[in-house]
């Protein structure tokens, strides 16, 4: 996973200023982190992490790389950037036995560039107006929601590791 950004004051992708410093580990990496323990319904077992120097007004780390691993083996390396001068974003790429694919937001191709069509996946392509449908719909039958504050917690666990590894 490339997760990439060009930045150098604390200002958000709109150019407006933040109350709150943006974060590599605890920002950008926790939707990956979370994501991969999601999409591998497993526990991630080990993780290393490095960064490159911090940024001497921000004081954050400007480069970072992650690797994880789960029980059953599954590996994600993921690698983060400030550094970036280039476009905004994220883009996941999956390798397995099932083939190649490269997810970009709402878009999904195969690993030759080709894309998927996903539009009859589900009800709606937008991924927020998915969220609060899944909310709503846990509300009304008296559920836990998917992605649940409860099952997020064990990216904090592993986001944890990480940063005492980098303080070490």
């Amino acid at each position: 996973v490339q997760t990439y950004f060009f930045r150098r004051k604390n200002i958000n992708a709109a150019g407006e200023p933040r109350s709150w410093t943006d974060h590599l580990l605890w920002h950008h990496a926790a939707h990956t982190v979370d994501l991969f323990a999601y999409q591998t319904g497993e526990k991630i077992i080990q993780v290393n992490g490095i960064e490159g120097p911090h940024h001497p007004e921000l004081g954050i780390a400007m480069d970072m790389s992650i690797q994880m691993k789960t029980e059953s083996g599954k590996i994600c390396t993921l690698s983060l950037s400030f550094n970036n001068d280039g476009p905004l974003g994220t883009f996941f790429r999956y390798i397995c036995d099932n083939g190649t694919y490269i997810a970009r937001y709402d878009d999904l191709f195969d690993g030759n560039e080709n894309p998927i069509d996903v539009s009859d996946v589900d009800v709606s392509m937008n991924g927020i107006e998915l969220q609060d449908r899944e909310f709503f719909a846990a509300i009304s039958a008296g559920r836990e929601p998917n992605s649940s504050v409860a099952q997020v917690l064990d990216c904090y666990r592993v986001l944890s590791e990480v940063e005492k590894q980098l303080l070490s």
